[in-house]
C-alpha cells in the first residue's frame, strides 16, 4: 500500500449542522484536499495544538503520550489507511526502539497525537484518489459572491452549491457573509 504526506490546514465548522466540523487535510505533491468530518471536541483540540495553546488541565491526548512515554513508546507516524462507509481509519505507529506496533485510532485524535508530537500524517494513496478533490473555481466567484450585493437567498443557494462540490473553504467565506448579513 502506497501512502503519501498530508498536512492538517484548517478545521471548518459545519454548514448545516454547526455541532459538526470539518478537517482539511492537504496533499501538497497531488494539490488536494481531504475533508474529514470531525466533532466539535476534536476540532477544538486540534486548533489548540496548531495554536498551541494548552489547556489548564492534561487533556486525553496528553494523558496518552504520557502513557505511551511511561511504557518507553515514542509516537513515529500516523497512517490514514482506510475509509469505508463514510468512516476514515488511521493507526499510530509507535515504537519502543527496536520494535514497531500499530494502534487502531480515530482520525481526529490521531491528527491531534501527530500535531503534538511534530510527527508526519500519512494517507493512503487510494483513499486519497477516492476522497481527494482538488481545489478549483468551480462557476461561483468569490469576489463577486462577497461583494456586499447579493441577497441571504441568493448566498443560501450558492452555499448549497459549494457543499455539493465540496468546496468548503468558498462555503466559509459565503457562511461569513451570510452571518454578516443576518447581523444588520
Amino acid at each position: 500500500m502506497e501512502f503519501r504526506k498530508v498536512y492538517p490546514i484548517e478545521v471548518l465548522q459545519g454548514f448545516t449542522d454547526t455541532s459538526m466540523f470539518v478537517l482539511m487535510l492537504y496533499d501538497p505533491v497531488g494539490d488536494k484536499k481531504v475533508p474529514v468530518m470531525i466533532g466539535e471536541h476534536e476540532a477544538e483540540m486540534i486548533i489548540m495544538e496548531q495554536e498551541q495553546r494548552k489547556a489548564r488541565r492534561p487533556m486525553t491526548y496528553e494523558l496518552i503520550i504520557s502513557i505511551l512515554e511511561e511504557f518507553a513508546l515514542t509516537l513515529q507516524l500516523v497512517r490514514i489507511y482506510r475509509f469505508e462507509e463514510g468512516i476514515f481509519y488511521a493507526m499510530l505507529i509507535v515504537s519502543d526502539g527496536f520494535n514497531k506496533k500499530t494502534i487502531d485510532a480515530r482520525v481526529s485524535d490521531a491528527v491531534v497525537l501527530a500535531l503534538h508530537q511534530s510527527v508526519d500524517i500519512e494517507i493512503a494513496e487510494q483513499v486519497l484518489s477516492e476522497t481527494g478533490f482538488t481545489p478549483q473555481s468551480n462557476d461561483i466567484e468569490i469576489g463577486t459572491t462577497l461583494s456586499g450585493n447579493s441577497s441571504i437567498e441568493e448566498l443560501e443557494e450558492m452555499l448549497h452549491k459549494c457543499e455539493e462540490n465540496e468546496d468548503y473553504e468558498r462555503a466559509a467565506e459565503i457562511m461569513k457573509q451570510i452571518e454578516n448579513l443576518k447581523r444588520k
